[in-house]
């Protein structure tokens, strides 16, 4: 513990706490994750934000410890009381909201409230690293409340640094926490869950944290300028153009991103007329004082309201301000919730509890339920099935530039293919939300499945192209998109119809393509190409099932019409070989929304329109033992 030396210098700097400096770096923090999140190509790297948060709380909070450790004796209980005040009403207002938008507007619901009973235990950073639809694929569908892992690793971190600092006191605390680092960067070094793992995130709080220690300790301590300088220009460079998915931010750029905000945060609290002359703006100060429910409103707002982003933003900042003057202050200044822990603590057991409650009662299916349903429709004839109907034929020839390839030739349908065919499905999310329906389709006819099929990851990633390229929604590949088509496989279903039309951006120069220019669409058509030799060598048939045109564009940034165009092109063009055949659904499901619902715009609902797609177009085109009519 300090002595009485150490108690009266933690004095003077206990008693002016509040920095307008540091509320400005809050502000520009959130700034930057708000124009992020609305605009990612703009600010590529505004994600660093929630970084520099990590490292302005492990400041605070330990200056908070050691005063009150040192100066009033206060327990555990008086730490924890704050941080309920201060964090859990605004945090629980905007799960259940976003709940409740999510069944009103008919939303994923089931994955909505999974996430929201995440975020309400604060797991949700180990949720979402854990999902069993992996890392990529909880960018690739927008969730309302994906944003809520942060929160999940402050609130452990508020359980936790507590019991380190008032057990071993602030130096010891700061080695035992830099072992725990350590620890982290062995466990996850260059994967991609690092992102979201406690133990790697503690170190940018730990950076925090040593500036409040080493003031202690050392009052007269003054930051020079210049470093400051330098630290905050590699920030802001950083911030401008390293992305999420840099393999980088795996292998310990964190760090020295947590130094260098450590250096900024040390200068402003150290040389605070330079630092509120810099950063203590009104308008900064502002975003800054409601930049903790500006970070909680705006994302679920981008992703629940049909308007555009300065729309949904214009409305975050103003319900911050509401929730300023009507929740957040009159509770933190103790005009409401006499005993804090008691009611909020109470309030997130009973949301925990509703949850849980409501997800063991939903109806949502799971994917075996969703292959059984298709089964079942399939044998039964149940489902008003368009089976009696030939297929559609191919129109894929409609879209014939003068450089496209010669018509495609309309297959006869149905093609066959042997009794208890070994059937591969490769693809996009748009295969991966349909692998319930494929594998009920396949399974209800004896075969077997294969399924490789990832968020924003097209066929068009095999073997000769994957570790080149990565897009808005994955960093660089640990293997490939597509497996290789072995002599085991009978029949190839592909389904891509999202990651050929987003922007792809090519690791060696930095520099975004997508499909109709002379870089990413040479090396697409070169894809489909050794993918349907690949298959002629085994002896497989390859269904290409044609892309419908999207709903919405939110989940396919930079898409244009004259990329499907492309797409269709390639697909016309690998369709003239014998053993590949171009199923044209697209029009199919454009044509009967009610049938083949697309509630987010571009994936087919899983438990109804891909079920239908199966069952309406794709079995009758594909019989199993049966020869060719």
């Amino acid at each position: 513990m300090p002595g009485d030396g150490a108690q009266a210098r933690l004095a003077t700097v206990t008693v002016r706490r509040h920095s307008p400096a540091l509320d400005g770096l809050r502000g520009l923090a959130v700034l930057a994750v708000v124009v992020y999140h609305a605009w990612p190509k703009v600010l590529p790297g505004g994600w660093i934000g929630v970084s520099v948060f990590f490292t302005l709380s492990g400041f605070l909070i330990t200056r908070i410890l050691l005063g009150d450790h040192v100066l009033a004796g206060a327990s555990l209980a008086t730490f924890w009381r704050r941080r309920a005040r201060r964090l859990l009403p605004v945090a629980l207002a905007t799960i259940t909201a976003t709940v409740l938008a999510v069944v009103a507007v008919g939303g994923e619901v089931d994955d909505t409230m999974r996430a929201a009973l995440a975020a309400t235990l604060y797991v949700h950073n180990w949720w979402a690293a854990a999902s069993a639809d992996g890392y990529w694929e909880i960018f690739e569908t927008p969730s309302p409340l994906a944003h809520m892992w942060s929160l999940a690793i402050e609130e452990q971190v508020y359980v936790l640094w507590p019991l380190l600092v008032l057990g071993l006191g602030g130096r010891r605390a700061l080695v035992a926490g830099a072992a725990v680092v350590v620890v982290g960067y062995a466990m996850w070094w260059d994967a991609a869950d690092a992102y979201y793992a406690t133990p790697v995130r503690f170190g940018e709080v730990l950076a925090g944290a040593a500036v409040a220690v080493v003031l202690l300790h050392r009052p007269s301590l003054r930051v020079p300028t210049w470093a400051a300088v330098c630290s905050l220009g590699g920030v802001a460079v950083l911030v401008a153009t390293l992305s999420e998915d840099d393999p980088w931010v795996a292998r310990g750029v964190l760090v020295g991103l947590a130094g260098a905000a450590a250096i900024v945060v040390a200068w402003a609290v150290t040389d605070r007329r330079a630092a509120d002359g810099l950063f203590g703006g009104p308008i900064i100060g502002w975003l800054g004082r409601r930049s903790y429910a500006i970070y909680l409103f705006h994302w679920p707002l981008l992703v629940l309201l049909d308007a555009p982003a300065p729309v949904a933003i214009a409305t975050a900042l103003g319900l911050a301000e509401v929730s300023h003057r009507l929740l957040e202050h009159p509770i933190r200044s103790g005009d409401r919730l006499r005993r804090p822990l008691l009611a909020l603590g109470g309030a997130t057991v009973l949301l925990a509890l509703t949850l849980v409650v409501a997800t063991i009662g939903s109806d949502g299916t799971t994917e075996d339920e969703i292959a059984a349903a298709t089964a079942a429709a399939l044998v039964t004839k149940t489902t008003a099935a368009v089976s009696t109907l030939p297929p559609p034929t191919a129109t894929i020839t409609e879209v014939t530039p003068a450089t496209s390839p010669p018509p495609v030739v309309t297959p006869t349908w149905p093609i066959a293919v042997p009794a208890g065919a070994s059937v591969l499905l490769v693809g996009d999310s748009a295969a991966f939300e349909a692998r319930g329906a494929f594998t009920g389709w396949v399974e209800a006819h004896g075969g077997s499945v294969t399924i490789r099929a990832w968020g924003a990851c097209s066929p068009a990633f095999g073997h000769h192209s994957w570790t080149d390229w990565v897009t808005p929604f994955f960093d660089a590949l640990e293997e490939p998109c597509r497996t290789r088509i072995t002599d085991n496989i009978d029949l190839v279903v592909v389904i891509d119809h999202g990651a050929a039309f987003i922007d792809h951006r090519s690791i060696e120069t930095g520099e975004w393509h997508d499909i109709t220019d002379d870089v990413l669409g040479p090396v697409m058509w070169l894809a489909y190409e050794s993918m349907v030799a690949e298959a002629a060598n085994v002896g497989a048939l390859v269904v290409i099932l044609t892309p419908p045109t999207p709903i919405k564009t939110e989940l396919l940034p930079g898409y244009r019409p004259e990329r499907m165009e492309a797409y269709n092109r390639i697909v016309a063009a690998v369709g003239e070989e014998p053993h590949v055949y171009v199923l044209d659904v697209g029009p199919a499901i454009e044509a009967d929304p009610e049938r083949y619902p697309r509630t987010d715009g571009l994936h087919l609902d899983a438990e109804t329109g891909a079920v239908n797609l199966f069952v309406d177009l794709v079995a009758p085109a594909v019989t199993f033992g049966e020869a060719a009519g």
